[in-house]
């Protein structure tokens, strides 16, 4: 269910691959990538098609110009003057985009979870199971080492893009980081198989919609009820340790770095605004 609504997240808040395009081809994008995990009869459909046709007018008009004006408040921050509280403070403001969004689709979950059949959910918990084992095989047998490396090296993909070529302090900032952190991968994949369990919990209650929908709605927006204590330990851990390297980091760019974010983000407000004004 969380795959799902990323992806229609992602492609109902800002796209660089046409607007109208994308626009016009919401509830493809949707169903194609929905049945990468299982096939979905023609009313299930129709009721994807249904539910990004009615969403659009609304998120066109409410929800992007609320990502433009969060934009234009990131385009006029001072790097130097950003803080832990003020960095906890802006994530919240991103989470509070998808929630939203679930929000709104909601009814169209459980509709849809609510129709399916044994067959499809038999079909669904096979390709997630697949999914899973894949993670696990990929990554059990790696070692700590290993893991940080990997680690330190998504986030640094992750910076330059947004910043370019990192300082030496810089990166001496995210080697720190990368050795504080806590390896989280094997209690993931113990997190992984209590999603499995969960959801199967939450298929045996689509004949119930309230019901279903409460399942939904632990699994969208409080799935750290379902983490083992280890792992919610060190999930904490983690994220301080986050918004105190990257906020160094942060107050360290230079004005190249702040330049080419100011850039990146700019050409993200362009996009939103080709969408209000396009179907304006």
């Amino acid at each position: 269910m969380k795959r799902w609504l990323s992806v229609v997240t992602l492609l109902l808040m800002l796209s660089g691959c046409g607007t109208k395009l994308v626009y016009d081809n919401l509830d493809w994008f949707a169903i194609r990538f929905i049945e990468q995990f299982v096939e979905l009869e023609t009313q299930q459909q129709d009721l994807v098609s249904d539910a990004i046709d009615h969403a659009t007018p609304w998120h066109r008009r409410s929800e992007i110009p609320i990502y433009i004006s969060h934009l234009d408040e990131l385009l006029v921050l001072d790097p130097k003057q950003v803080t832990p509280q003020s960095f906890r403070y802006q994530q919240e403001k991103l989470r509070e985009h998808s929630l939203r969004l679930a929000r709104h689709f909601m009814p169209s979950i459980v509709a849809l979870v609510s129709q399916m059949n044994d067959e499809q959910v038999e079909s669904l918990m096979d390709e997630i199971r697949i999914r899973h084992t894949q993670f696990k095989n990929k990554y059990q047998d790696s070692s700590e080492v290993e893991l940080r490396q990997r680690y330190r090296q998504k986030i640094e993909e992750s910076l330059t893009e947004w910043l370019g070529e990192l300082t030496p302090e810089q990166a001496l900032e995210l080697e720190l980081w990368s050795q504080q952190w806590l390896v989280t991968t094997p209690l993931w994949i113990e997190y992984q198989t209590q999603v499995r369990v969960e959801l199967m919990k939450l298929f045996a209650k689509r004949a119930d919609s309230l019901a279903l929908q409460h399942s939904i709605e632990a699994l969208l927006y409080q799935p750290e009820q379902f983490y083992g204590p280890e792992l919610a330990l060190r999930i904490d851990y983690n994220t301080e340790l986050v918004r105190k390297y990257l906020v160094n980091i942060i107050n360290n760019m230079t004005p190249e770095q702040t330049q080419r974010f100011r850039s990146e983000l700019q050409d993200w407000r362009d996009i939103a605004s080709e969408l209000v004004n396009e179907f304006g």
